[in-house]
């Protein structure tokens, strides 16, 4: 059998780097939030500005001291799958393209298509989902701070449902990367995929 060309080996490497770092990331981010949210609400953290909220409900003071803590993580980690998705989508259409073999290419297919998934709820999220929820974030500390704590409290709520479907969106986009990354190791051309 004669040897993978560099394409063939470049092409699976470069896929399988890309989905690890994107799954990294929104690993990543997922486990910083179980961290943070959970612990600062739990001890009730006052934000300076803020403690009208503290003395209603301690618990959601904490959360809101973890929102903020965690404010450049969602922007950074979002950034990234920006790049990421699309990059990782368009590099998994190549290698369902270019590799030859039945086996090789209807693998390459699967991973392509779980790429293509997790980038259409990347996108439905960044353009859609998250803007939405960062304009209810910034109307609820805004009345926060402005001592209108019925209204922010109604915002909150809104924010709330809509944080629900994003949180199952994410899991469902993060296990389709999750599933893709081990597909992408058994492509031809890379150490566990020479044999097809």
């Amino acid at each position: 059998m004669p040897a993978p060309s560099a394409t063939t080996r470049l092409l699976p490497a470069s896929l399988a780097w890309l989905l690890a770092l994107w799954f990294a990331c929104g690993a990543a981010v997922a486990i910083a939030a179980i961290s943070a949210f959970p612990s600062l609400a739990g001890r009730g953290v006052i934000v300076p500005g803020f403690e009208m909220l503290a003395d209603h409900d301690p618990a959601a003071s904490g959360r809101l001291a973890a929102g903020f803590v965690m404010d450049r993580v969602f922007a950074a980690t979002d950034l990234a799958q920006w790049f990421l998705a699309p990059v990782g989508t368009a590099v998994a259409g190549l290698c369902w393209w270019r590799l030859a073999g039945a086996r090789g290419r209807g693998l390459a297919a699967v991973v392509a298509i779980l790429a293509a998934t997790a980038l259409g709820l990347t996108l439905v999220h960044n353009l859609s989902i998250g803007p939405s929820m960062l304009d209810s974030l910034a109307e609820y500390r805004r009345l926060l701070s402005n001592g209108d704590l019925a209204s922010a409290l109604a915002v909150r709520d809104g924010f709330d449902a809509t944080h629900v479907l994003a949180d199952r969106l994410y899991g469902v986009r993060m296990l389709a990367v999750g599933l893709a990354l081990p597909l992408s190791l058994l492509l031809p051309g890379t150490p566990a995929g020479r044999g097809s």
